[in-house]
């Protein structure tokens, strides 16, 4: 404390560095290998080319784990010399199903409409785009594998009533034909030796239902 004319006032002199002066690293507790670690951590992520290669790594790595996995068709095909790389460095993750015992027949169901005006014409299942409709192909195919089976008769009526409703010209006819063909085992050139006779065709039900018609009525 000092005295200035009787008064007293409180004053602390702390020490003080010169302004010029450089800090001593030796003394300076805080100063470790971390921070050199994060210096090119930030740089990493604050330049414009080191964000541009976490995207990059990000994408690169997040279709090869995403794209082995499209279903099977032309895009997946084109696709196939995309994850190659992956491939030789063990980063592909195919989830697909293995059997030891695959399918040896290929499924179809199709419809044969009878129109007012006389033509009759045959309803397939429609081909999407190879990308996104692929998906959508595939929850076709499940739908053919079941609305075929006799056991699922209940899937018949909404078959035949959503078909009558996309025509102009109704529809005064309608029979689904379940479709099959066997096929052989592969060639040594990886063909399918398929039968010549090709499909096989079977007539399992028609609307409207008439009491003298050998096939089935499509109802539940």
């Amino acid at each position: 404390m000092r005295s200035h004319g009787g008064r007293v006032t409180d004053h602390v002199d702390f020490p003080t560095r010169p302004v010029d002066a450089a800090p001593n690293r030796e003394d300076d507790p805080v100063s470790s290998g971390t921070e050199e670690h994060g210096s090119v951590h930030d740089a990493l992520v604050r330049s414009r080319v080191g964000r541009w290669t976490v995207v990059v790594v990000l994408v690169v790595v997040g279709s090869w784990i995403a794209l082995p996995n499209l279903p099977a068709g032309p895009m997946r095909e084109r696709l196939d010399a995309w994850w190659a790389p992956a491939i030789e460095v063990g980063l592909v993750q195919d989830w697909a199903v293995f059997s030891p015992n695959p399918r040896s027949q290929s499924l179809d169901v199709r419809a044969e409409v009878e129109l007012a005006s006389g033509e009759v014409v045959v309803w397939d299942v429609p081909e999407f785009d190879p990308v996104v409709g692929a998906l959508r192909q595939y929850r076709w195919k499940k739908w053919q594998e079941r609305v075929r089976l006799d056991a699922r008769r209940d899937l018949w009526a909404p078959t035949v009533d959503w078909l009558r409703s996309e025509y102009d010209d109704e529809p005064v006819r309608i029979t689904l034909i379940r479709r099959w063909i066997d096929h052989g085992p592969l060639t040594n050139d990886g063909r399918i030796d398929d039968p010549a006779d090709g499909w096989n065709a079977f007539a399992f039900c028609t609307w409207p239902a008439d009491p003298g018609d050998e096939i089935e009525a499509c109802q539940p």
